[in-house]
């Protein structure tokens, strides 16, 4: 069959089976980044064009024990190991996509041993007799694709591939963020083990003072008891605290994918604290290529319209071009003579006709595949920029919070002084005393806190801007 009766034929299939029912149904709206307002909200936040985060934004906090965990972590982690996987296996899936659209070729060889009827096709001698066929070949195929089908299979696997490695980076950057986040969390158990002590040190002193006190007959052995049992309460607090510090050295080994013996190993941490945070000036459009989360969503939305696409190609009937060369022959002993080659080429026309439901059912499939992954885009924009927004005014108020906070130590500890003072001298009493330490030690350990917040605020700033990331 010639070309134009091949075009002649694709374009009556055309005409019988009709046009695409795509009904009423438009794609849900895509969100626009420059349409989500948010300067009032970050007019606070200093701006520095350069301040989106660096590849190992890690290494900022100046502390090389981290360094080596998120090292360790991003090389070894199962859960990078699942999302590597999954990268692999879209990439496979876009090599298969890829290999419809060239032409396909096989070399096929076979032998059949039958007898054949004395009234069949054959004549004697082969007529009511056994004899074996042969068959080599090489047999071609291709697709001619008239309607873009396959076209539209490759764009949408190869925006698998771009989803998967987006999805590849946004697993990394999470466990980057896990296990600064769990340090974080190690250091302020370390902070509190302090305040602990302090708090076991100033109960020891105030037990042997009131000891003295009971001596010299200024006190009663009740006092006495008080204070024992205070710094009975104490010791309980320490030990609650040190297991606390064991419980995450362990989470922190296991997020490197490692034994608990490899917490054991790790040292006090030694992190620095950000003294202040910038944005980028280009928020939040610039999100869109920054965050791994928001280009996997979007690649997904590419994906699902070249669905659509190929969906409404099945709609249209579908042309082949086939072709053999080869050898045939009944006998073996006959198979390479040349006499016996066989050639043979022609196309293939696939009309559907009487299976539109089914049709119908894909496309309508694809097409709600489309609505949710805009949707899941949409949101996933939406996260992104609130989050952004969330980390800006947390670190306001924490400035705020911190310098209170600092008010409030300074003048505890000023009162804790002078009535450590006035006991001592016997001019204040036992209970003043406890008074005014314990508005210390609530002191010290809201600076710990506060402090553990202002380096997790830094590292929610980093992941709500993208880790560093870029495709």
């Amino acid at each position: 069959m010639s070309t134009r009766n091949i075009v002649l034929a694709a374009t009556l299939a055309a005409s019988l089976t009709g046009c695409v029912e795509r009904s009423d149904w438009k794609p849900a709206p895509r969100l626009e980044p420059r349409s989500l307002d948010a300067q009032q909200t970050l007019a606070g936040a200093r701006l520095d064009a350069a301040a989106w985060p660096a590849e190992q934004w890690w290494r900022a906090y100046g502390d090389p024990q981290l360094d080596a965990l998120i090292a360790a972590a991003l090389a070894g982690s199962p859960s990078l190991e699942i999302a590597e996987a999954r990268l692999r296996s879209a990439q496979a899936q876009a090599i298969t996509a890829g290999a419809v659209r060239v032409p396909a070729a096989s070399l096929d060889a076979e032998t059949t041993r039958q007898r054949y009827p004395e009234h069949g096709l054959f004549p004697p001698p082969f007529a009511g007799s056994y004899s074996t066929d042969a068959r080599v070949a090489l047999d071609f195929s291709f697709d001619l694709d008239f309607w873009g089908r396959n076209r539209a299979l490759l764009a949408a696997a190869r925006s698998g591939v771009q989803a998967a490695d987006a999805d590849r980076a946004a697993a990394r950057l999470a466990l980057a963020v896990g296990v600064a986040r769990a340090y974080i969390q190690l250091d302020l158990w370390y902070a509190l083990l302090d305040v602990a002590n302090d708090n076991l040190k100033q109960q020891t002193t105030i037990l042997e003072l009131t000891q003295q006190r009971v001596s010299a007959g200024l006190e009663n052995t009740a006092r006495v008891r008080q204070s024992e049992g205070s710094l009975a309460l104490t010791r309980a607090g320490v030990a609650a605290v040190q297991a606390s510090i064991e419980l995450a050295r362990n989470q922190l080994a296991d997020l490197v994918a490692a034994g608990p013996d490899r917490g054991q190993r790790l040292q006090r941490p030694q992190l620095t604290a950000p003294a202040d945070l910038a944005l980028p000036a280009a928020l939040p459009a610039d999100l869109l290529a920054r965050r791994p989360d928001v280009a996997a969503a979007r690649a997904q939305v590419q994906a699902a319209v070249h669905g659509v696409a190929a969906a409404e190609a099945d709609f249209y009937p579908n042309v082949n071009l086939t072709a053999f060369a080869g050898l045939q022959s009944i006998g073996l002993s006959q198979l390479l003579q040349a006499s016996d080659r066989i050639v043979g080429a022609g196309p293939a026309l696939h009309l559907p006709v009487f299976n539109r439901g089914g049709l119908r059912g894909a496309l309508q499939s694809q097409q709600a595949q489309l609505d949710q992954s805009i949707g899941q885009y949409n949101q996933t924009l939406l996260d992104a920029v609130r989050e952004v927004a969330d980390v800006i005014a947390n670190w306001q108020a924490l400035e705020r919070e911190s310098h209170e906070q600092q008010i409030a130590l300074e003048a505890a500890q000023r009162s804790y002084d002078l009535t450590s003072e006035r006991y001592r001298a016997g001019l204040d009493n036992y209970l003043s005393v406890l008074s005014s330490q314990n508005q210390v030690l609530q002191a010290q350990g809201l600076r710990a806190q506060l402090q553990a917040r202002r380096l997790s605020f830094s590292v929610d700033l980093v992941r709500a801007l993208g880790g560093g990331y870029s495709p």
